[in-house]
């Protein structure tokens, strides 16, 4: 017994049971959907929930890597990368993971300029890295052609340098000039001017001197704060940094959380107001041309109504040469049209005669079934001496009728010489008279009756008769 059941038999008359079951049942159903549903749910979070879960173990086995490629380079200035690498979201638009994996792009070159000073080499890398997203952030360059470039400096490469946008073309003397121009503004500035090509440490100062004094360092942090693409990038980058941390039993999750927050905070301060302007702009803009918009548009309806109006006479005034156009196309294309009526008609025939066998078989079965309901219906074996007593008979009724409907014969063919030229014949190769004999002869006689008028037939009858019956009245014909 389940529990609703329970709960309908204690303490309830007998009479109200069925009434409670019903709202037990319904009760139970109600509970059956809300399980469905909170399946439902659980099994979207459960998707969500491994999605993520994925995400932060990768992430994480990532960072697991980085982190000892980053030890092994820097050693005891590992830390400092490390601690570059959590506030890269704001300082580079980077996650930590992006961060490391762009240091260890160039820090051996790095490390090896600096002669091994891995602290003074974590400083420049960090300088490096933000200068590359202020530089792309500035310039408008895709980050990835700037690390590019900065890896081939590492290389003594410098074909990539116009990737900066700086004003230096891609060569090794372009670099010589922007180095120079560098030791310039650091001179300017009661600093040591000593930078050389020949150190990638030097190359680094030099490209971040030259784009201070373009106003390009700090970008990437100003637009993080007061820009929607920047402060867009750091909250990915923070998010990033949340999932990895999710896996990482040294990570403080907490911060990890509110710098994510954070960020989502700045993001909506730089859309909130940009999506305020632009529904601002809208409803002003239909506020105060709104009337006249409307109007505009009923005036457009109106001159497309009138042109439509106006277009009548035209179009009554072509349909002549729309219907001789179509005529045109028709005779043009007449033999291809006698073909296809040749083609139906042959088609027609051979479906025709293909049926053939079939239609004498509907033939023959439609009177062989006529003769056997004749008989049924008449009770007889043999149809014909039936029919031949009826055939008699009827031979006899037609004598009689012969003799009854003569006169009226008569008249009819007198009253048809009446006619013109009209001519009386019997058969149409006969002529002259005809003896009472020559019927006896034939047997029954033929009467052909034609009028003409003006050389054409307009009436014709035609008469049998008994020829006996003829020979007996004494009557002879006469023969056109």
């Amino acid at each position: 017994m389940n529990l609703f059941d329970l709960f309908v038999r204690i303490g309830v008359k007998d009479e109200a049971t069925k009434e409670f079951s019903g709202i037990g049942d319904k009760l139970k159903n109600t509970a059956v959907i809300a399980a469905k549903a909170t399946a439902v749910g659980v099994g979207a979070a459960t998707t969500a929930v491994g999605a993520l879960t994925k995400a932060a173990v990768e992430g994480y086995a990532e960072t697991e890597q980085l982190k000892g490629g980053i030890e092994t380079l820097f050693k005891t200035s590992a830390d400092s990368i490390s601690k570059y690498a959590d506030e890269a979201y704001k300082t580079a638009g980077l996650s930590a993971n992006e961060y490391m994996s762009t240091v260890t792009s160039f820090s051996a070159s790095l490390i090896n300029s600096v002669n091994g000073d891995t602290a003074a080499a974590a400083e420049y890398a960090n300088k490096a890295i933000v200068d590359m997203a202020d530089n792309a952030n500035k310039m408008g360059t895709d980050m990835s052609m700037i690390q590019n470039a900065y890896q081939g400096f590492a290389k003594q490469n410098y074909t990539m340098l116009d990737n900066l946008k700086l004003g230096y073309g891609g060569t090794k003397e372009e670099m010589q000039r922007l180095i120079e121009d560098a030791n310039r503004v650091k001179e300017a500035n009661g600093e040591m001017a000593n930078l050389s090509i020949d150190s990638f440490a030097d190359i680094v100062e030099a490209i971040h001197t030259v784009q201070s004094e373009m106003g390009i360092t700090g970008a990437t942090a100003q637009e993080a704060e007061g820009t929607i693409s920047g402060s867009a990038a750091m909250m990915r980058s923070a998010w990033e940094n949340l999932v990895v941390g999710l896996a990482d039993e040294n990570a403080n999750v907490d911060e990890l959380l509110a710098n994510f927050l954070s960020a989502v905070e700045t993001t909506a301060g730089n859309v909130l107001p940009v999506v305020e302007r632009v529904l601002g702009s809208i409803f002003d803009t239909l506020k105060e041309n709104g009337p006249e918009m409307i109007a505009s548009g009923a005036r457009l309806l109106g001159k497309l109504a009138a042109g439509a109006l106006s277009a009548i006479p035209d179009i009554i005034k072509a349909i002549p040469d729309i219907v001789a156009a179509i005529v045109e196309g028709f005779s043009e294309s007449g033999p291809d049209f006698m073909g296809i009526g040749k083609d139906i008609v042959q088609g027609l025939w051979e479906g025709i005669r293909s049926m053939a066998g079939w239609l004498g078989g509907k033939v023959t079965g439609f009177f062989g079934d006529l003769v056997s309901d004749a008989k049924d219906f008449l009770g007889i074996h043999s149809p014909s001496r039936v029919f031949a007593g009826i055939g008699e008979n009827m031979a006899l009724g037609v004598g009689e009728g012969w003799d009854s409907e003569y006169g009226s014969i008569q008249r009819d063919i007198e009253s048809g010489l009446d006619f013109g030229a009209a001519t009386v014949g019997v058969n149409a190769s006969l002529a002259g008279r005809a003896a009472a004999s020559d019927a006896s002869e034939r047997g029954d006689v033929v009467i052909n009756l034609t009028n003409e008028v003006g050389g054409v037939a307009v009436a014709r009858r035609q008469y049998r008769f008994n020829a006996a019956e003829a020979q007996r009245r004494g009557e002879s014909l006469v023969m056109a």
